[in-house]
């Protein structure tokens, strides 16, 4: 187990503000800071950071927490990896809860920095080779027939894989690297043993993956070489002809540095760019992506071969509020959009969709309108569901069934739609496109497409959601606590006599255990949270903590004093209501000297509150801004 005092220390040293901004854009505000939620879909800014408390909140998911429940929620990770992840960041040895187990790791970031500088040494051969091998200049060729300038070429690392057998292998063994370690990232491969030949004792022989190629270098976001796309290149003079050409593009293997579905090509170069601008350009090929940071959209990103990935989307997530989509205009792109669609979607990314011309890529666009008829394609963009709409209807229906069939593919696309009103809009465009004035029956046909993709245990309805707390509590109550604890008044006579007048089991308990813990050692938000774990007006507190109200001392006792007659009147409906129900009980059951005894108390209750509201002289309404609403 970690120390308390080191997980304090390390709560207290990381700046809350700097590692969140790190995935999330984060806006002043006042003081706090605000941005768009890492863990939910929102179009509008719910979610607070504030570093006086070391703590962070969400209004509309309801996630919170200090520097490790950031991390932890975020990237997946234990708590123990999550403090080791914040020591490293600030220089801080933690104590050694294991020495076993903390010289495995170290013996396995050994092992990771040692693949990572075999990568690194392969880019920087490939790179050489571009001017020092005979043929090396077919890679250069190739890169400026696309338009692609030598300078954007170097940013990039653009290079050649010489074509042979074994140049890179020679290379790396050479240099003291490791055939095992060239093998383990995807650059060597192991030669085959003919059939029926002795086994070798030695250790096989391996010949280069790349050859004859234009080698992209792909970085992770931390901008480390992880794994190579090859792009084949026009054979060379005088060679013989091959029985059937190499693939268009070979692609590392997945392995300890590389897994395609976590990468996007660009992201590093990218990532300023993207936090600047808000938004993501998302193009599918490798020359596509480069020639779209060279055409000024430095902002562009590109899944590696794939689909984009829940990972991807999580991963771009991090650095963009919404994203263009910009794949090419044939089957395969629109076929891509859809995906994408349910990706974006969950991850909560707006999206938008430009239509290229059929048959062109955003390379060959490029080359042949410009960027500024780009920008005027992505600006004019229409949203990916306008686009998903537009697109089934463009499919050419031939008869009703066809007709129907298509409307009803949309249904799970508006399933997803969050906003009644956009939902509306939507199934009114449908309503046009397919040409059915009828929009009952298109929702109809909506839902049926929704109902068939789902299975039967997601058709389930969903649990209700819980009232929220401006709904649940009395405005008064959380007000008056809200001040309480913005400024620390907790030994206040009013807010004591506060304390006494709360009628919410579950505001109480905020108050007592805030109370005692001033008493002990001081209310720090974590350990305030962690007492009151299961109380269920914790997502309030929660966010008062996040985001408190701005009032100096004077004024936050003024209001608990306007409070207080409001909650005494509140209390004491409260406590006649009890009395009514005990009397009739007593009434029901013939105890006639507890009925009695009921009777007496109620007579006593109501003369004094008609006391108090004789001595203010009002009927105890002093502040409109305190009003009830929730028919207490």
């Amino acid at each position: 187990m970690i120390p308390e005092s080191a997980i304090a220390d390390l709560r207290a040293r990381v700046d809350l503000q700097a590692l969140v901004s790190e995935y999330v854009k984060l806006k002043r505000s006042g003081a706090s800071w605000k941005g768009l939620c890492p863990f939910h879909n929102e179009k509008s800014p719910s979610f607070f950071v504030h570093p006086e408390r070391g703590f962070f909140h969400c209004f509309g998911c309801g996630a919170s927490g200090d520097v490790f429940a950031f991390l932890i929620r975020l990237e997946g990770l234990s708590f123990p990896d999550a403090a080791r992840r914040l020591a490293e960041r600030v220089g801080v040895e933690l104590p050694s809860e294991d020495p076993q187990r903390d010289a495995e790791q170290r013996r396995a970031r050994a092992a990771m920095e040692r693949l990572l500088a075999v990568v690194d040494a392969a880019a920087g051969f490939f790179i050489e080779q571009v001017d020092g091998h005979p043929l090396g200049p077919m890679a250069r060729a190739a890169w400026r027939a696309r338009g692609i300038s030598d300078e954007t070429a170097r940013t990039f690392r653009l290079g050649y894989a010489p074509d042979g057998w074994d140049g890179l292998i020679d290379h790396l063994r050479q240099r003291g690297y490791a055939a095992s370690d060239a093998e383990a990232v995807g650059l060597i491969v192991p030669r085959r043993q003919p059939e029926g030949a002795p086994r070798r004792k030695a250790e096989p022989g391996f010949y280069d993956r790349f050859r004859h190629r234009l080698m992209f270098p792909i970085t992770d976001h931390q901008g480390r070489i992880v794994a190579f796309s090859g792009r084949l290149l026009d054979p060379p003079p005088g060679a013989p002809p091959e029985r059937e050409p190499g693939a268009k593009y070979v692609n590392s293997p997945e392995g300890p540095l590389y897994t395609k579905g976590q990468i996007l090509y660009g992201l590093h170069e990218g990532r300023v760019e993207i936090r600047r601008r808000g938004w993501a350009l998302l193009c599918e090929g490798n020359f596509d992506l480069v020639a779209l940071h060279q055409a000024g959209f430095p902002n562009a990103v590109a899944p590696m071969g794939t689909a984009l990935t829940d990972a991807q989307g999580k991963l771009l997530r991090r650095f963009a509020e919404r994203v263009v989509l910009l794949f090419d205009g044939d089957a395969a792109g629109h076929k891509a959009v859809r995906a994408a669609f349910d990706v974006l979607a969950k991850v909560g990314l707006d999206a938008s969709v430009v239509n290229l011309p059929p048959g062109q890529d955003p390379d060959s666009f490029l080359r042949t309108h410009g960027a500024e008829a780009l920008t005027a394609q992505i600006d004019a963009a229409p949203g990916i569901v306008e686009h998903l709409i537009d697109d089934a209807a463009a499919q050419g229906c031939r008869d009703a069934s066809e007709k129907a069939r298509a409307i009803a593919s949309l249904g799970p696309v508006l399933a997803q739609v969050a906003s009644p009103l956009e939902a509306r809009l939507h199934i009114e465009r449908i309503a046009r496109r397919f040409s059915v004035p009828d929009i009952e029956a298109v929702r109809r046909q909506l839902r049926q497409g929704l109902r068939e993709e789902r299975s039967p245990a997601s058709a389930e309805a969903p649990p209700p959601k819980p009232r929220p707390a401006t709904e649940r509590y009395s405005k008064v109550e959380l007000e008056g606590l809200g001040v309480i604890l913005d400024l620390g008044l907790w030994r206040e006579p009013e807010a004591r006599r506060f304390g006494e007048l709360l009628t919410s089991a579950d505001l109480c308990a905020i108050f007592d255990t805030a109370s005692h813990l001033v008493e002990r050692e001081g209310v720090e938000a974590p350990a305030l949270l962690r007492e009151l774990h299961g109380n269920e007006a914790l997502p309030w507190l929660e966010g008062r903590l996040a985001r408190p109200e701005h009032v100096d001392r004077d004024e936050g006792l003024e209001m608990l004093r306007t409070c207080i007659p409001l909650l005494q009147k509140r209390w004491v409906a409260a406590r006649k209501q009890q009395i009514q129900d005990g009397l009739l009980a007593a009434v029901r059951a013939g105890d006639q000297a507890r009925a009695n005894e009921l009777r007496m108390e109620l007579q006593a209750l109501l003369r004094g509150a008609a006391q108090r509201m004789g001595a203010r002289g009002d009927d105890g309404d002093e502040s409109s801004r305190f009003e009830d609403h929730d028919g207490a």
